[in-house]
């Protein structure tokens, strides 16, 4: 699997809760370092907040970019409104080097559900849009695991072909890369799409992390441009798979990584998953068009079809032994 493909390292990357109440009164500025609690992740909380690295504040008049960010909740009916017309909304928000994630998000996020829990609140995550289970919210976990509510994976409409889908990432900006996205899904591959997308991401955190985790600092750096996605990867997206990735997964797709356009507000542009199978375009697409690509053929579909063999299966639960 030849050739490089092209990665900008962010200097800095942010992460945006919001916690919604209708409580009249807010806890004290001082409440938050002595309510998250005394483990690892609330010692880190507790340290950004004394850095002011994580701010925590009332939103008394939101801003035209925070509007922005309500409407792209995605969320019930039922569960937007509770967010949106809450009486109180309280800004949580990190901010740092990648190098400092996930660990810094996770602590931002403990910071949130603690609030959340102390005025009957819920939580939005900004980042992933949506709106955190619970009201309030479970406890933060210390082990970090994408799945768990850090990036969704959403289906819509391809705009330049109606009788195809688009599978889009959102919440991966907060770890220094762009979003993932793959287009001109035929209906029938949509759930084989999004776990390729979700073995995708896994992929792309863990080894920025790992690179991060060396201490590089360059602000590019370059990964595989064709690779190979496992349905061992797409566990590890919900941290139930093997933490390592051993040479040799078994089960696994081929993509090519390219650029396409994305309504990501903190992002040019989103990576692309392209099957081998695609024809090249004849010339390099504009990076912030979400144009489509060209017409699917047989061969394209046949690879999605594989890829559907390829990804985790749903199981039928076993027939009871006969009595």
């Amino acid at each position: 699997m030849g050739g490089r493909f092209e990665l900008e390292v962010p200097e800095s990357v942010t992460t945006r809760f919001l916690v919604a109440t209708q409580s009249r009164t807010l806890p004290e500025p001082g409440f938050l370092p002595d309510a998250i609690g005394d483990g690892a992740l609330a010692r880190e909380a507790a340290a950004m907040l004394e850095s002011a690295s994580l701010v925590v504040e009332p939103v008394t008049r939101p801003s035209g970019e925070l509007k922005t960010r309500f409407h792209r909740l995605a969320a019930p009916p039922g569960r937007l409104g509770t967010v949106v017309g809450a009486r109180r909304h309280i800004a949580v928000t990190a901010s740092g080097p990648p190098a400092g994630q996930p660990r810094s998000a996770q602590a931002a996020r403990l910071a949130a559900r603690t609030l959340a829990a102390a005025v009957d609140g819920t939580v939005a995550d900004l980042d992933s849009r949506r709106i955190l289970p619970g009201s309030p919210p479970p406890a933060e976990p210390e082990r970090f695991a994408l799945g768990r509510e850090w990036v969704s994976v959403f289906v819509t409409l391809d705009t330049g072909d109606g009788a195809r889908a688009r599978v889009d990432t959102s919440g991966l900006h907060r770890f220094g890369l762009p979003e993932v996205a793959a287009r001109h899904v035929s209906y029938a591959s949509m759930l084989a799409a999004a776990n390729l997308v979700r073995g995708l991401t896994w992929q792309l955190v863990a080894e920025q992390t790992a690179w991060l985790g060396r201490g590089h600092r360059d602000r590019t750096r370059s990964t595989g441009h064709e690779r190979a996605v496992s349905a061992a990867d797409v566990l590890r997206f919900w941290g139930t798979g093997p933490p390592a990735r051993p040479p040799g997964d078994s089960g696994s797709a081929t993509v090519r990584l390219g650029w396409t356009g994305t309504d990501c507000p903190d992002c040019p542009a989103a990576i692309e998953l392209i099957p081998p199978a695609r024809l090249p375009a004849p010339s390099p697409p504009d990076p912030t068009s979400r144009a489509s690509p060209p017409p699917a053929g047989p061969s394209e579909d046949q690879w999605w079809r594989e890829v559907a063999e390829a990804m985790p299966q749903m199981a039928r639960p076993a027939a009871p032994p006969p009595s």
